[in-house]
């Protein structure tokens, strides 16, 4: 029997090509073998599909693959400000009004996201780490982002005056990402009474308290979604558990077991303290105590 004829890969469709495009990351997208391969790969590397979403906070990946620091005018190197904007400018033109989601690294500034603003002003998400933000240039750029969904920003920006003005600027807005420390009652009210839509919530390796929590839980009446985990607390109590019970996603580090509390097998009961376990790992404690030392064979 004869073989199939084999087809070579530059016959592929065009929209099969942009799928796989779409999941390789943005230094191969432009630099790496993307760029290295035949005319129809790299069509597909240029569709504005692929870059619907771009991470860029691996910026050593973008150093290695020449991006982030090339040659001045005078022969120095381009420092990575200026590297950024042109990424961004690669990134923006390419996606020509498509791209979705955009995570910037951590030295990204106000220049960035105004930037962003004005070529990418449908954007639905964005990450902005950094903390030298001004609250009068994030709400110029914010005024921009009228079909803006989400957000992760620093908690220098959690405040009544910006997540007021996120909230009249961005009708569909339902998610935000907060890097924070500490969180307190005070923030958790803040963010509650700004955004009363939220339907995501991530504030992850951050020290919060427990009326923290429980406002977020009793004042987000439509949260779904809530992420607390990478810190070890003694704040998630049986109230915060019954009240979280709503939730579709609910993720969280107990200070007493990492991931979760130990659950019995049999009774299913939380044993919040290891300490104090429940009732059933009690009576088999107690019948192991009266059966007496166990005898080796």
């Amino acid at each position: 029997m004869a073989s199939p004829p084999v087809q070579p890969w530059v016959d592929l469709p065009h929209d099969l090509l942009a799928a796989i495009m779409s999941r390789l990351g943005t230094p191969d997208l432009l630099s790496g073998g993307a760029t290295r391969t035949c005319s129809a790969w790299r069509a597909a590397a240029r569709d504005p599909l692929v870059w619907r979403r771009v991470d860029l906070r691996d910026w050593a990946a973008l150093t290695s693959a020449g991006l982030a620091a090339g040659a001045g005018a005078a022969g120095g190197r381009i420092p990575v400000q200026a590297a950024l904007c042109r990424v961004l400018e690669i990134a923006a033109t390419r996606a020509d009004g498509r791209m979705e989601s955009l995570l910037l690294p951590e030295f990204a500034d106000e220049e960035h996201l105004l930037f962003l603003a004005e070529r990418c002003p449908n954007l639905h998400y964005f990450s902005l780490p950094a903390t030298c933000m001004t609250d009068d240039q994030f709400c110029k750029a914010i005024s921009k982002f009228q079909s803006l969904k989400g957000m992760a920003v620093d908690e220098s920006l959690i405040n009544h005056d910006v997540l007021d003005h996120v909230h009249q600027c961005c009708p569909m807005f339902l998610e935000l990402k907060v890097f924070s420390l500490y969180v307190d009652e005070e923030m958790a009210s803040i963010i509650c009474n700004s955004l009363p839509h939220l339907r995501k919530l991530e504030i992850p390796n951050s020290d919060m308290s427990c009326a923290a929590i429980i406002t977020f839980l009793d004042c987000l009446e439509e949260l779904e979604y809530l992420d607390i985990s990478g810190y070890e607390t003694s704040s998630i109590s049986s109230t915060v558990l019954r009240k979280a019970s709503r939730l579709k996603i609910f993720i969280w580090n107990s200070k007493f077991e990492l991931g979760e509390f130990m659950d019995c097998s049999n009774c299913g009961e939380h044993s919040i303290n290891p300490q104090q376990p429940c009732k059933c790992a009690m009576e088999h404690r107690v019948m192991d105590w009266l059966a007496g030392p166990s005898q080796s064979s």
